[in-house]
């Protein structure tokens, strides 16, 4: 009996010490995630062979119940997405980064979207951007690549005469690529590109440049106006000083040469009037021309020689 006794304590105590370390051991256990978060069957990542800013590489996180956008579906995506508002720095979020980004934002959404490295013949580095295939207008290359990266090209300020103030202007960071290998890398801000097709971007590409050469000889012929005007004024001074402010003169050939510097004043005077309506109607033309252009542009990166897209 007291052997039995004796082996019951015992048998108690080796519970009690079971018991305490199993449960001291699964306090210090960290609690688990809801399993269906880690493997859901509908999500799936992808790591790529290229690396971020800090150095990892990039994983692109797949839905498979995403599907292929529209161009106005794309379009809305885009204006509302903020990878663009992202800042561009070397070491901290690059192309790359913006590709990673904007790949998962868009899967996340029920977009789908693949991930795009470039290659260029003079750039070691390269490129990183996006493509949707649309259901409308087919692959649809977009890079949302932040300020840091390339600033916008904004032309000379369409000045009126003599005012040279440098505007001020907004602008987003979400394009339209041009990607065909052997040509050079396009971008067209999203609110200006209406079509993906690379003869587009030549056209608009053309007219940046038939703009810029005649805002250059714009600005030309405000300049020299602007000396014609300071030289008026000069012979107006010396008119003045000549005539000393008499309202009578009695030599002859003092009057006559007064008068007919008078008249010479006045020709001119009119000619200058004439410029600078033909200045005026100028200007409103390329300022109208420069509004329908975007106000502004982006310069291409480089010739592409490779695409590798990923899905």
């Amino acid at each position: 009996m007291k052997l039995l006794a004796g082996f019951l304590i015992v048998t108690l105590l080796i519970l009690l010490v079971l018991g305490y370390t199993a449960t001291h051991y699964a306090e210090t256990l960290p609690e688990l995630p809801d399993p269906v978060e880690y493997f859901r069957s509908d999500v799936y990542d992808k790591k790529l062979p290229y690396t971020k800013a800090a150095g990892s590489r990039v994983c692109l996180v797949n839905y498979k119940n995403a599907t292929d956008p529209t161009w106005d579906e794309l379009i809305s995506f885009l204006a509302s997405d903020d990878t663009d508002e992202q800042l561009y720095i070397d070491g901290t979020f690059v192309c790359a980064d913006f590709a990673e980004m904007l790949h998962n934002n868009a899967e996340i959404a029920g977009i789908k979207t693949a991930f795009i490295g470039v290659e260029f013949v003079s750039d070691e580095d390269g490129h990183a951007l996006n493509v949707f295939n649309t259901t409308d207008k087919g692959l649809v290359y977009v890079d949302c690549t932040g300020e840091g990266f390339q600033h916008p090209v904004s032309p000379d300020q369409i000045v009126k005469y003599s005012s040279k103030n440098c505007p001020h202007f907004n602008y987003s960071c979400d394009k339209i690529a041009y990607v065909v290998e052997g040509k050079e890398y396009g971008l067209i801000s999203i609110d200006g590109a209406t079509s993906r097709g690379y003869w587009f971007y030549e056209d608009y590409a053309t007219k940046w440049d038939v703009h810029n050469r005649e805002l250059e000889v714009y600005n030309k012929e405000v300049m020299d106006y602007n000396e014609a005007i300071a030289a008026h004024a000069k012979e107006v001074d010396a008119y003045e000083a000549a005539a000393g402010g008499r309202t009578c003169i009695r030599d002859t050939e003092e009057y006559e040469r007064l008068n007919n510097m008078y008249n010479a004043l006045k020709a001119k005077e009119k000619d200058l009037a004439h410029v600078g309506d033909e200045l005026d109607a100028k200007r409103e033309r390329l300022m109208e021309r420069q509004e329908d252009l975007g106000g502004y542009c982006w310069k291409p990166l480089g010739v592409v020689t490779n695409v590798e897209i990923n899905w």
